[in-house]
């Protein structure tokens, strides 16, 4: 491929096209990256899927993930086997889907189930899925620095997650929570506004129609305005 700053990047068995822009030690492993992405400096992208114009900053590890066009995130997160919308801002330091650690056994440790540590014999070793839970995070997020997203969670579309908040339950769309563990501090718009908004789903649009409908995106939302759609 073309478009790459530097000859230091990492590409394996993947699929990246000519527009893509892959910066300084950038690594991508098993991985479909499509039209106008970025991968900055030192990330790693791998067995994941890459939406057109998503952007990924430096510092990044994106694993088993799927994230939707125009889709965005800032330097230092780290995203494990989620699944991220389209049009969905994530700011830096941020965490989503980590993997667990079963703490209903004796011990959390991983010699449990990892027999390098040479403690259990192979046969006594747990079979263990750190990431059987699914972790879903909806079209339109937005999520504030340093948040951390656990498995199991489910955040709506159109919803905004505080700085520094801990997601451990499902998230309802347009829904503004923060806090640890994260609280639903107010809601964005009135209910039949969200309803409106979650029936138009104007984040499947192509970008010609956004662009004709640019007035709802421009002008305070109201339901005469979501109303008046090209």
């Amino acid at each position: 491929m073309n478009g790459k700053r530097d000859e230091t990047v990492f590409i394996s068995d993947s699929i990246i096209p000519e527009s893509a822009r892959l910066y300084f030690r950038a690594e991508v492993k098993g991985s479909e990256i499509k039209e106008m992405c970025i991968v900055g400096d030192n990330s790693r992208v791998r067995e994941s899927l890459l939406g057109e114009y998503v952007s990924i900053d430096r510092n990044n590890l994106v694993m088993g993930s799927c994230v939707g066009r125009y889709t965005y995130t800032g330097p230092f997160d780290m995203i494990f086997n989620a699944e991220i919308g389209s049009f969905s801002s994530i700011s830096y330091g941020v965490t989503i889907g980590p993997p667990e650690h079963d703490y209903e056994r004796i011990s959390t440790h991983p010699f449990l189930h990892n027999g390098r540590y040479g403690i259990l014999d192979e046969n006594d070793l747990l079979e263990v899925s750190k990431f059987n839970k699914p972790c879903t995070i909806g079209h339109d997020v937005w999520i504030g620095c340093n948040a951390t997203i656990l498995r199991g969670v489910t955040v709506g579309c159109g919803a905004v997650i505080g700085a520094n908040a801990l997601v451990n339950k499902d998230v309802p769309p347009y829904a503004i929570v923060g806090g640890v563990p994260a609280r639903i501090i107010k809601y964005r718009f009135e209910k039949d506004i969200i309803e409106k908004l979650m029936t138009l789903e104007w984040w499947n649009w192509n970008v010609e129609k956004i662009r004709n409908n640019r007035h709802i995106f421009t002008n305070k939302v109201t339901l005469d305005n979501l109303k008046n759609i090209i």
